[in-house]
């Protein structure tokens, strides 16, 4: 029997706040302005100027040689009659401004005639040809892969069904 005269207290808990009523507190040690809520999980650490490392890269980097880099290098790389034009231009080209040597390599480009440009052309076709043969022999070379599980489940449930003599659709 619950009696009128006792009361049951709700508990509430009231909102933490710093002296001067605020939410925010300075921190003694750092002097950082920290949520109140948060001040017990507050750590105070001197800001130490520390290389950040990523995952996975060690201190010691290899360095890649020449013969490394010329396998997978842009020369490997399928390209336009254009491309191989400036390619060639930039090495004949003395000004610095890249942009000024990009525009003067197009006009010269749209004023070229079909005979002017068939270098280029029969060289894109060339290298073309030759990435895509490296690439055929790379699908040619591959090996198989069995795609099937290795659970103890594969195969369990096919047998069952053969001694019920149940179709699996």
């Amino acid at each position: 029997m619950v009696y009128p005269t006792a009361r049951t207290r709700k508990r509430v808990h009231a909102v933490l706040r710093a002296p001067d009523g605020s939410a925010f507190q300075k921190c003694e040690k750092c002097g950082v302005s920290i949520a109140i809520a948060l001040a017990d999980m507050h750590e105070c650490e001197t800001k130490e100027l520390a290389v950040k490392r990523f995952r996975g890269v060690c201190g010691r980097q290899s360095v890649v040689t020449e013969s490394q880099s010329q396998s997978h290098t842009i020369g490997d790389q399928p390209r336009s009659p254009f491309r191989l034009f400036m390619e060639n231009f930039l090495k004949t080209c003395k000004s610095r401004n890249l942009i000024s040597i990009d525009q003067a390599g197009f006009d010269i480009w749209k004023n070229m005639s079909k005979e002017e440009r068939e270098p280029y052309i029969i060289e894109a076709n060339r290298v073309n040809s030759s990435y895509t043969k490296a690439l055929l022999g790379e699908v040619n070379n591959m090996q198989e892969v069995n795609d099937e599980a290795d659970s103890a489940m594969v195969g369990k449930f096919d047998r069952v069904c053969l001694l019920q003599n149940v179709k699996i659709l």
